[in-house]
């Protein structure tokens, strides 16, 4: 991380490999593996009443909504609203890079996933087989 023209990419990767890591455990668990877009104003979201400030810089640890005189923590605000957000790309039958997959293992050691997403009256499923 001291190649200040290489350290972006490094974290990147390292980041990248992280979420591969928890997506296949969660897999192996039978979780829900669930992603929301980098852009989602979690941090910047009144969680009571959803009304929006216009910026937040980092060093602002806790805010008060202007509409709803709720004082937030900056770190709960953002937890909550990932959570919400998270349930409602669930819940919304799009299934917007969720993975809520069914795992069982065959006696030999090698493992076959049967993923199925179901919302509501629609059931998605998906085949696949790992080493």
């Amino acid at each position: 991380m001291q190649n200040h023209t290489l350290a972006k990419s490094i974290h990147q990767v390292g980041w990248g490999m992280f979420c591969t890591m928890l997506k296949y455990k969660a897999e192996m668990e039978g979780k829900v593996y669930q992603e929301v877009n980098r852009f989602f104003p979690s941090s910047k979201t009144c969680h009571v009443c959803l009304s929006q400030i216009g910026s937040l810089p980092l060093d602002v640890r806790f805010w008060t909504c202007e509409k709803c005189q709720t004082k937030h923590d900056r770190g709960v605000n953002t937890s909550i609203n990932l959570r919400d957000e998270g349930l409602r790309i669930l819940t919304s039958g799009t299934g917007d890079k969720a993975c809520c997959p069914d795992v069982s293992r065959s006696n030999r050691g090698r493992k076959k996933s049967t993923t199925t997403l179901s919302f509501g009256q629609e059931a998605y499923t998906v085949l696949k087989e790992s080493v």
